[in-house]
C-alpha cells in the first residue's frame, strides 16, 4: 500500500524561526543592503558628536584641580564658561566649585563641563 502525498498547499510546514522570513524574502542585495546599513550606522553613533569646546583640554589633571580649586575657578572663568550657555554663576564652597546653570540649558552645559573634569570637583544647581 502506497502513502498518498498530500499537495504542498496541505502539508504541515515548519515554523520559521525569527528573522528567517526576512532575510529569505530580501534576498543576496537586500542582504548586502542591509548589512550595509548597519555598518553605517553603527560608524555613525560611535564617530558622531562634536566637543562642545573645539581644540579645548583641560591643562591639568582632577588631583591638581582638587589640591587647588582656585586654579580651577580660573581656568573654568577664562576658558570655558565663555563657551557655554546658561552659566548663572559659580563660586567655590566647601572644597568644591558650585555652577549654577539655567535649566534650559543645564544638560548640555553640564555634560560640556564633565566631558573635560571629573564630577567629583563639583557641584550643580539648576535655576
Amino acid at each position: 500500500m502506497e502513502i498518498e502525498k498530500l499537495p504542498d498547499s496541505q502539508q504541515e510546514k515548519k515554523p520559521e524561526q525569527s528573522g528567517q522570513w526576512l532575510w529569505k524574502n530580501l534576498k543576496p542585495f537586500g542582504c548586502i543592503l542591509c548589512l550595509g546599513l548597519m555598518v553605517l550606522m553603527l560608524i555613525i553613533c560611535f564617530t558622531s558628536g562634536r566637543d562642545p569646546i573645539p581644540d579645548y583640554a583641560a591643562p591639568m589633571d582632577t588631583a591638581y584641580y582638587a589640591a587647588n580649586l582656585g586654579e580651577l575657578e580660573k581656568e573654568l572663568e577664562n576658558n570655558v564658561f565663555p563657551h557655554l550657555e546658561g552659566i548663572v554663576s559659580w563660586e567655590e564652597e566647601g572644597g568644591k566649585i558650585v555652577v549654577t546653570i539655567a535649566e534650559s540649558t543645564f544638560a548640555k552645559s553640564r555634560s560640556a563641563i564633565l566631558r573635560y573634569f571629573d564630577i567629583s570637583l563639583f557641584e550643580f544647581i539648576m535655576e
